[in-house]
């Protein structure tokens, strides 16, 4: 039996498996999780910047515009929305660069221990494997992990904290206001679910036609000389198109899926945008808000 190099790879795969995706995929960025943890505190910072940037149009249109101060407190104004501005700005490629550091680091490691597994196998594997399931394993599957890490992931963490740290600047602005802004979330969860469930399956259906087609076309590259000698290139023409024809399908089902949602979730979140909106222009001519408070929410909720 051979023994792995550790110099080829920093980590046993082996030892990441578990039933539970997420924690599996936890212990695969072992050795980069206060890495991840850092660009996730580096984009909390970056939002707090973000959501202070709203707050300080709020006291330049309350303090400045409408009270006619042009003078000292203009231009502390100024240097704080420029000093947010910058430190929005660094730490979001701060975060940006360790979440791509991360994640080219956890797909290199995978990417080497997953040759150096396929090259242990014994011939009886491979014997009886796909050569195009094998394919799509070592190409598509390991590109969908290098996505969850560098867009996904964090992705999520970016909008739970965009959330979370505004829905407490809003709550803090006025209670009905911040009331206002959520009333659609339940439906956009209800909706994400039950899209979520339809692209998974959709997207294993269409990784497994690939895997298929890539078979076929393996078969048909190594075997050439016999489907000449046999003159079988018409029939072998046939199977595959059966096979690009499937896989075109579910590719067609996969991007409808798709385009449906986000139509779907624009148009719930749009209702709500516009509902809030609208209540809260009708609060600042109540004179229950201020002009600076309705513009420091609207910014917050386009955010």
């Amino acid at each position: 039996m051979l023994v792995p190099d550790k110099n080829y790879y920093d980590l046993n795969l082996k030892e990441t498996v578990s039933d539970n995706h997420l924690l599996g995929l936890w212990r695969l960025m072992k050795g980069y999780h206060w890495l991840y943890l850092g660009a996730a505190a580096l984009l909390a910072v970056a939002t707090l910047a973000r959501t202070g940037i709203a707050l300080v149009i709020r006291r330049f249109v309350d303090d400045v515009i409408l009270a006619g101060n042009y003078g000292s407190t203009l231009t502390m104004i100024i240097v704080i929305f420029i000093g947010l501005a910058f430190i929005q700005g660094v730490f979001t490629f701060l975060s940006g660069w360790l979440t791509s550091k991360t994640a080219e680091s956890v797909t290199r490691r995978l990417r080497n221990f997953l040759f150096d597994h396929l090259q242990r196998l014994p011939y009886a594997y491979h014997s009886k494997s796909q050569t195009g399931d094998l394919i799509s394993r070592a190409t598509s599957d390991v590109d969908a992990v290098n996505r969850f890490f560098s867009e996904q992931a964090i992705g999520i963490g970016r909008i739970l904290l965009l959330f979370i740290v505004n829905f407490a600047a809003i709550l803090r602005l006025n209670t009905r206001l911040a009331l206002y802004s959520v009333i659609a979330i339940p439906a956009i969860i209800g909706v994400s679910i039950y899209f979520f469930s339809k692209v998974s399956k959709a997207y294993e259906k269409y990784q497994e036609q690939e895997a298929s087609l890539s078979s076929r076309l393996q078969e048909n590259l190594t075997g050439i000389r016999v489907v000449k000698a046999f003159a079988r290139q018409g029939h072998e023409q046939y199977k595959f198109d059966q096979e690009n024809w499937e896989k075109f399908k579910l590719g067609k089902k996969l991007l409808s899926i798709h385009s449906l949602f986000w139509p779907v979730s624009d148009i719930i979140c749009g209702i709500q945008m516009l509902s809030s909106f609208f209540i809260g222009a009708l609060m600042a001519l109540n004179g229950e808000i201020s002009v600076g408070t309705y513009l420091a929410f609207t910014s917050m909720v386009i955010l």
